[in-house]
C-alpha cells in the first residue's frame, strides 16, 4: 500500500472525500494549522522588540533553564 498526500481547499474536502470513497480509496484527513498560537505570537513580538535573551554558548542556554 502507498500513501499519497494532497492539499485540498476546505470547501472541496467533502467532494474529494466522496470521489475517493467511490474509487475505494481510504481517506485520512490531516488538518494543517499554520497560525501561531498566542504564546508563540507573544514570543515573536518580544524578540522583534529586542527583549529576547542572548547566550554566548549552548551550555549557558541550558544552564538558564
Amino acid at each position: 500500500m502507498q500513501t499519497l498526500e494532497i492539499k485540498v481547499p476546505d470547501d472541496k474536502t467533502p467532494l474529494i472525500k466522496a470521489l475517493l470513497k467511490e474509487l475505494g480509496i481510504t481517506v485520512k484527513v490531516k488538518k494543517e494549522n499554520d497560525t501561531p498560537n498566542k504564546e508563540t505570537l507573544a514570543a515573536m513580538k518580544e524578540l522583534k522588540e529586542g527583549k529576547g535573551k542572548k547566550f554566548d554558548d549552548v551550555e549557558s542556554l541550558f544552564n538558564s533553564i
